[in-house]
C-alpha cells in the first residue's frame, strides 16, 4: 500500500511541474485516471475519510487539467462571417494573410492549420484570389543562380545548402534545395564533401512555447582586437533575436541589445545565461519586470547553455573566422599591433560596421533556413506558428509578430520606458560586484569633426587592408595636428 501511495505522490509532483510550464496533455490525464483506479483498489486498506479525500483531490486535479487543455486548444483561427443564409458561415481569409504566410515559406497544409480551416478551402481561395501556389519558386536561370550563390559563398565560404537557401530566401529568392546543392557542388566540391564528413549527432531539447526561454551569451573570439559579439536565441524556434558586435562588454551595452529585441519579439518568460557580470543588468531587468520567485533569469555553466553555445560555432564558422584569420594575417605582416591604440581604433572604425553587416546578413539567413528535425520549417515559421497557436494562453508576444524594426536609433531610457520602467540603474559602476571580461579601450580621444574627416577619407576605398592602413595614417596625422 505504501508503494502505491508513493507512486501516486510521484505522479502528482510530475503533473505539478508540467502544469507550471503549461504543457499538460492527455498523458497526464491518463496518469490521474490510473491513480484513481489504484486508489479504489486499496480503498479497503485506508480509512474511509482518507480514501474519499484522496479521490476528491484527484478528481479536482483532473478537472483543472481539462480546463487547461480547453484553453490550449484556443489557437488562432480565421474569422467566420455569418451571411444570414442557410449553410455554414463563410471563412474570412484575406489575400494579405495568405501572401504573408506564403512569403515565410509555409505550405498550404501548414497555412490551413494556422488559419483554422481546411487545405481544400485554401486551394479554392488562392485560385479565386489569383495567387499562384503551384509556382512558388523564383524563376531564375542556372547562370543567375550560380552568380548569387557564388557571391554569398565568397562571404560565407563554410555555408551548407540549407543556410545558403536561407540567405537566398532572405534576399527574396525561393529556389529548390537540389538546385542550391548542385550550385554549391559546382562552385566548391571539396567544401561540400568536408561538410558532409563533419556532421554531428543531435541531442533532445524541449521547451513548451516560443519565448519560453531565451539563451544569451557573449562571444570573445575577436576580443584580442577589441570586438565582442553578443547574441540571443529563442529556445523553442531557434530564432536569433539579436546578434550585435560591440567594442565593450558592459552590462548596459548588453541590456540595450536585449531590450531592443524585446520591442520586436516581446519579453521572454525566462532568460538563461552564464555567470558573466555583463549579464547582471539583464538579470535585474527580468526579475524586476517578470518577477523574482519564478526564476525569470537562470544562470549556470556555459556548457549547459547549449542553444547559444551551438550557435556560436556557426557564427564563427560563417562570419567571424574570416576576420579572425585576416587580423592574424595583418599581425604576421607587421601591419597590425593589437596593443597600439592607433591600430586598435583604426580596426574599430574600419571593421566594426563590416562585422555588424555580416552578422545581420547571417541572422537573416539563419532565421530563414529550414531545420530538418522540425519538419523542414524555418525558425521564423516555427516562431510565428507557435505564437498564433498559443495566442489565447496569455502569450503577450503575439501582438508584436508584425512589429516594426527594433534596431532603430533609440536610447536605452526610451526603450525601457516602453516596458513602463522610468528609473533603472543603467550605469556600469556596480559591475565590480559581478566580474566580467573587460575589453581594453584605445586611449585616444578624437573630436567628432576629426572622426568625420577620417571616415570621409576612407569611405571610397574598397580594399579592407588599404582602408585600415589609410585610417591609421589619418588618425596619426589628426593626433599630430591636435
Amino acid at each position: 500500500m505504501a508503494e502505491v501511495l508513493r507512486q501516486i505522490e510521484r505522479h502528482c509532483h510530475a503533473i505539478e511541474r508540467t502544469y507550471h510550464y503549461g504543457v499538460c496533455g492527455q498523458r497526464h490525464l491518463r496518469a490521474i485516471e490510473a491513480c484513481l483506479r489504484n486508489v479504489s483498489r486499496i480503498a479497503s486498506l485506508l480509512r474511509t475519510e482518507t480514501a474519499d479525500e484522496l479521490k476528491e483531490s484527484l478528481i479536482d486535479l483532473k478537472r483543472i487539467l481539462l480546463v487547461q487543455n480547453v484553453e490550449q486548444d484556443r489557437a488562432y483561427s480565421a474569422e467566420s462571417v455569418y451571411l444570414g443564409v442557410r449553410g455554414r458561415p463563410s471563412i474570412n481569409v484575406s489575400k494579405q494573410q495568405i501572401e504573408f504566410l506564403m512569403k515565410q515559406g509555409h505550405t498550404i497544409k501548414q497555412m490551413a492549420k494556422i488559419l483554422g480551416c481546411s487545405s481544400s478551402f485554401l486551394y479554392r481561395k488562392t485560385k479565386l484570389l489569383g495567387i499562384p501556389i503551384r509556382k512558388l519558386q523564383t524563376q531564375v536561370t542556372e547562370e543567375e543562380l550560380i552568380q548569387h550563390v557564388r557571391r554569398l559563398h565568397s562571404l560565407y565560404p563554410n555555408t551548407g545548402s540549407e543556410i545558403m537557401r536561407g540567405l537566398l530566401r532572405g534576399e527574396g529568392l525561393f529556389v529548390q534545395q537540389c538546385r542550391v546543392r548542385e550550385a554549391l557542388t559546382q562552385i566548391d566540391p571539396t567544401a561540400t564533401a568536408r561538410r558532409w564528413s563533419s556532421s554531428i549527432a543531435r541531442r533532445v531539447y524541449h521547451v513548451p512555447h516560443p519565448n519560453s526561454l531565451w539563451h544569451i551569451d557573449g562571444n570573445m573570439r575577436l576580443i584580442r582586437w577589441g570586438f565582442v559579439v553578443h547574441g540571443a536565441i529563442d529556445g523553442k524556434s531557434r530564432l536569433i533575436t539579436y546578434l550585435s558586435c560591440n567594442t565593450n562588454n558592459r552590462g548596459s551595452t548588453v541590456l540595450t541589445q536585449f531590450v531592443k529585441a524585446t520591442c520586436l519579439y516581446d519579453l521572454p518568460s525566462r532568460v538563461r545565461s552564464d555567470h558573466g557580470g555583463e549579464n547582471s543588468q539583464i538579470a535585474l531587468f527580468m526579475n524586476l519586470v517578470q518577477g523574482v520567485e519564478r526564476r525569470s533569469h537562470i544562470t549556470g555553466e556555459s556548457v549547459h547553455n547549449q542553444h547559444i553555445e551551438r550557435l556560436w560555432r556557426d557564427v564563427f564558422l560563417h562570419v567571424l573566422q574570416y576576420f579572425y584569420n585576416l587580423f592574424y594575417t595583418l599581425e604576421d605582416s607587421e601591419v597590425l599591433d593589437p596593443d597600439d591604440d592607433v591600430h586598435k581604433m583604426s580596426l574599430q572604425i574600419v571593421f566594426l560596421p563590416e562585422i555588424q553587416k555580416r552578422l545581420d546578413l547571417f541572422r537573416n539567413g539563419w532565421n530563414n533556413h529550414k531545420i530538418r528535425t522540425e519538419n523542414n520549417k524555418t525558425p521564423v515559421q516555427i516562431w510565428t506558428a507557435g505564437m498564433l497557436a498559443n495566442m489565447e494562453t496569455n502569450c503577450r508576444a503575439i501582438s508584436n509578430v508584425f512589429g516594426e524594426n527594433p534596431y532603430s536609433t533609440q536610447t536605452l531610457e526610451q526603450l525601457l520606458a516602453q516596458h513602463g520602467i522610468d528609473n533603472f540603474p543603467v550605469t556600469d559602476d556596480g559591475e565590480d560586484h559581478f566580474p566580467a571580461v573587460v575589453v581594453e579601450q584605445p586611449r585616444i580621444n578624437l573630436s567628432h569633426q576629426q572622426q568625420q574627416s577620417i571616415i570621409q577619407a576612407i569611405e571610397t576605398i574598397s580594399d579592407a587592408t588599404d582602408k585600415y592602413q589609410t585610417c591609421c595614417r589619418e588618425i596619426a596625422n589628426a593626433l599630430q595636428d591636435g
